[in-house]
């Protein structure tokens, strides 16, 4: 099992609650710590504590009551491995962390995966974003691309196949560790994966992949699951670049 797969998973809750009692114990001690009078003497330990910290405690408990069902819905997300929510995908800087952080794998999940192209593999660019794939590849991460063939897009993305093509083309010449294949279906999701995170959103007829949210889990997540399993058995059935038609021979 990899090491990314073990997490200690602690309510947050009840994280905060072991917190309070830790600090409650701590002014406990300093208080008796710091006097030598006996503990139920008139202006002793235990008046102290209780006429400074008691106060306060009754404020502070009011509070964690009323946040206590934000906490519980935090929590939840969190056992679900959620990272975070992204409003819309049109977050270059985001991906481009996201990737740069690559250690062992980067796969790719999508219709023409242009953006990707664009926003993270130009060699040239003196924007580090922008170089974000090349890196990637240049550290020996494995970078695994999944796409539709022509068949599967819609018209308006038709002519993407062809200049996506020779980019796939020009890199993979260069790099081993880059992989591009093509399946047959029309595609209804798509995802970035970086080693142990997953960023995953819908691809919705007529608009624009960057314009769609898209949340940002862990691969332990269940609702990452059934996007990574699609994956790996969409893989080992689609056509590799190697083997796809001559561009002229291409609709």
């Amino acid at each position: 099992m990899s090491l990314y797969n073990k997490k200690l998973s602690i309510s947050m809750p009840w994280a905060i609650v072991a917190v309070a009692i830790l600090l409650l114990l701590a002014f406990g001690a300093t208080s008796i710590l710091m006097t030598d009078k006996a503990i139920l003497a008139n202006e002793g330990p235990l008046w102290v504590f209780a006429s400074g910290v008691v106060s306060g405690l009754v404020v502070t408990l009011a509070q964690f009551c009323l946040s206590w069902a934000d906490a519980k819905a935090i929590d939840r997300f969190r056992r679900m491995g959620v990272e975070n929510v992204l409003t819309t995908r049109d977050e270059e800087a985001y991906f481009g962390q996201l990737i740069q952080k690559a250690h062992s794998q980067v796969d790719v999940l999508g219709s023409t995966a242009t953006r990707l192209m664009v926003d993270f593999a130009d060699p040239n660019s003196p924007r580090w974003e922008k170089r974000a794939l090349i890196e990637a590849l240049k550290k020996g991460v494995l970078v695994r691309i999944l796409v539709a063939t022509p068949a599967g897009l819609d018209a308006s993305d038709q002519h993407k196949y062809p200049v996506n093509r020779k980019r796939f083309e020009a890199i993979a010449g260069i790099y081993p560790n880059f992989e591009v294949r093509y399946f047959d279906t029309t595609p209804i999701a798509a995802f970035v994966r970086v080693d142990h995170e997953l960023v995953v959103g819908p691809l919705l007829p007529g608009v624009e992949s960057k314009h769609t949210p898209a949340l940002h889990v862990y691969n332990h997540s269940p609702y990452a699951a059934s996007y990574l399993n699609y994956f790996e058995q969409t893989w080992k059935t689609a056509k590799p670049l190697s083997q796809m038609p001559p561009l002229g021979n291409t609709p």
